[in-house]
This record gives structure tokens, sequence and C-alpha cells, in this order.
């Protein structure tokens, strides 16, 4: 195993676990503690993992959500792949539903050469973006409460839209996702509107990047089989992959 594909394997590996020792990684890949603890250096260094004494921790917490901003550079090259992905499955005259999120917001960098597309969306950025580059779309803005963190709108008002409002695709963005523990999300009124979101949508295409996968967040949207379609890199957990193709989900991978 490559030194990369090693240190992939190790973050995939600590945000399943939550926590692991380098004592373990080593028993695990039948390697050195001095070369893990290398690694792991170099993933800190990264601020891709967090180091403890003895081994690492995943950075980020159930509580934990990156500001937008910081969101939308962090594993730029797996999302504008995954957009991709997503895009080509958007047809002239579709209706769809783009989720607030940096996903999303690649998703709708790569339409605008589509034709009569409705677009729903609760994200002031995918609107206004949609806005001026595609003047013929019907697009559809939610309402709701501003979170000035994702820039997502979300609340009640965003709820009731959603609840009144049906569409073809919904792609939506993934804060967390576990096989055990389902689809989940850090904030507890966007937990509530994604709900609202899935279910407004004949089919759901979720948006993941590796670092997403075994991840879990504070709150439970929905358990991972109401995924139609599950869009994420080539860096993304194989385990986890056939446990998706096992309970019947489309799988496409992006390279």
């Amino acid at each position: 195993m490559l030194g990369e594909e090693r240190r992939q394997y190790i973050i995939n590996l600590v945000n399943k676990t939550g926590s692991i020792s380098a004592s373990e990684i080593a028993k695990l890949l039948n390697i050195s503690e001095a070369t893990i603890r290398r690694d792991l250096n170099k993933l800190a260094n990264k601020g891709l993992i967090k180091r403890t004494h003895g081994g690492a921790i995943n950075i980020n917490s159930v509580g934990y959500e990156l500001k937008f901003e910081i969101q939308k550079e962090k594993n730029i090259e797996e999302k504008k792949r995954i957009a991709l992905e997503a895009s080509s499955l958007i047809v002239d005259g579709d209706v769809i539903l783009i989720e607030a999120g940096t996903t999303g917001y690649q998703v709708a960098l790569n339409i605008t050469n589509r034709k009569e597309l409705t677009v729903v969306t609760n994200s002031c950025d995918i609107a206004v973006l949609l806005g001026k580059t595609n003047p013929q779309f019907k697009i559809i803005l939610s309402g709701g409460i501003l979170n000035t963190d994702t820039h997502a709108l979300t609340g009640p008002i965003a709820d009731y839209s959603f609840r009144n409002t049906f569409v073809d695709k919904a792609f939506i963005g993934i804060s967390g996702i576990d096989i055990d523990k389902g689809i989940t999300a850090v904030d507890p009124l966007e937990a509530q509107t994604k709900k609202y979101i899935i279910n407004s949508a004949k089919n759901i295409i979720a948006l993941c990047d590796f670092s997403k996968i075994g991840h879990i967040c504070m709150n439970l949207v929905a358990p991972v089989k109401v995924i139609n379609t599950f869009i994420t890199d080539d860096k993304a957990d194989k385990d986890f992959i056939e446990k998706l193709k096992e309970l019947g989900i489309e799988i496409i991978i992006s390279y």
C-alpha cells in the first residue's frame, strides 16, 4: 500500500471509528508504528484528523460544522467531480430541488446550459447564481431562517414550503452518514427541513464526498434507505459502498 493510499485508509478508519490508536492501525496494516505515527502527524498538520497521545480522533465532533466559506474549499476537487456526475442526471424540462450546500452549489454551476428547468432551493447563493446565468429558469426560493454558517434557509417557513412542493429529483448534501445511524445533520432546524426535502421528491440523489462517510452528527434526518442514488468519489469507503448496494441503492463513483 502506497503512502497516499495508506493515509487515505487511515482517514476513512478514523472517520468510521471516531478514534483509534497508532498501534491498532499498525496491526491492521501490518506496518510499523513509527510509520503510522508519521502518517498521523502529516494528516494532523493538514487538518484532516486531530492527533491524540497514542493515536488520532475524528476532527469533526457530532456538534461541529464548518462555515460555508471554509467548507466550500474542503475536498473541492472531489466535490466538483461529484457535481459533474450529478448534473448529468438533469435534463431539459426537469423540476428539481437543489439543497443548500457547497456540493449543491457546484451542481448549479454545471447546469447553466440546460433549458426550461424549474429549480427549487433553500439556498440564496444557488438562487442568485442561476438567476444571473439562466434568467429563463423558473427559480423558487423556499424562504426561512438563514443559517449564516451554512447559508441554508431552514425552519418552519422553509418546512411549509417543502411540505407543499413536489419535484422530480432532489439533490441533497450530506453532513454525516452511517449505515446504522442513517443520514444525520448538525443543526436541528436543518435536519427537520431536510426531512421535508426528502419527502418532496420522487428521487433522492445524495451528494457525498468520502469525508462524510462514517461521520455521525447530532440530529437524525432519515435512514440511508431513503436514498435512490448515492454519488461519491473514488476515495469512499468500499465496505460502506457495498452495504449501500445491498440495500438496492444506485451508486455512482466520480473519478
